[in-house]
């Protein structure tokens, strides 16, 4: 088989998991994701090790998606604004479909063996596209950016679960991260401040 046609392959077998997916976690069956997908349980087994495995590039493609496509594009005045706007964007996509979204968190938070590198390749996305929205708020802070889309990207994932569960809300969610973002912001700001005065020193 040619690599364009095993890409084909995986990438039905991604969409059929994604459509399952759309009905919660226990949903995702290997079997029913190979019916239909059109092909035999041990191909999908030799693409994606486990369900969780699955679930995870699932939501590490869609995560591709949103990038290319639907990130921010006007200026940002206020610090981290971009930031915020990308948040709600990313967590309203994903919270229109609760249980879509309790199946890729779940897959997440859960994630164990060969799962766990895919996990990883979704936490990377996540910093990237947070990066990438700070970038365009304080390009000359890179060391802070990181840190920060760090921060965010793991204190979104684990709130993903709760918000499909209605254990709390995009709006708690966002004042979460807008204390934690301002909180960094500021401390960021205080050590520039301290290194300009011994600068000057």
């Amino acid at each position: 088989m040619t690599q364009p046609e095993q890409d084909h392959r995986r990438g039905r077998i991604l969409t059929a998991a994604s459509r399952q997916a759309v009905n919660g976690y226990e949903a995702v069956l290997m079997r029913s994701v190979a019916d239909a997908a059109g092909v035999s349980v041990s191909s999908v087994y030799h693409y994606f090790p486990s369900k969780d495995g699955l679930l995870l590039e699932c939501l590490h493609s869609w995560l591709c998606e949103f990038t290319a496509s639907n990130l921010p594009t006007a200026g940002a005045t206020e610090r981290h604004h971009r930031l915020l706007g990308t948040l709600e964007l990313l967590t309203g996509q994903l919270s229109s479909e609760p249980r879509l979204a309790d199946a890729m968190a779940r897959a997440y938070l859960s994630a164990t063996g060969a799962a766990s590198s895919r996990a990883e390749l979704v936490r990377d996305r996540l910093i990237q596209i947070f990066t990438d929205a700070l970038r365009h708020d304080q390009p000359d802070l890179p060391d802070h950016n990181q840190q920060v889309a760090a921060l965010v990207a793991d204190v979104w994932i684990a709130n993903v679960l709760a918000i499909a569960q209605n254990r709390t809300t995009a709006r708690d969610l966002r004042q979460r991260l807008e204390h934690a973002v301002s909180a960094i912001g500021k401390n960021a700001l205080r050590q520039r401040l301290r290194g300009a005065a011994l600068g000057r020193l």
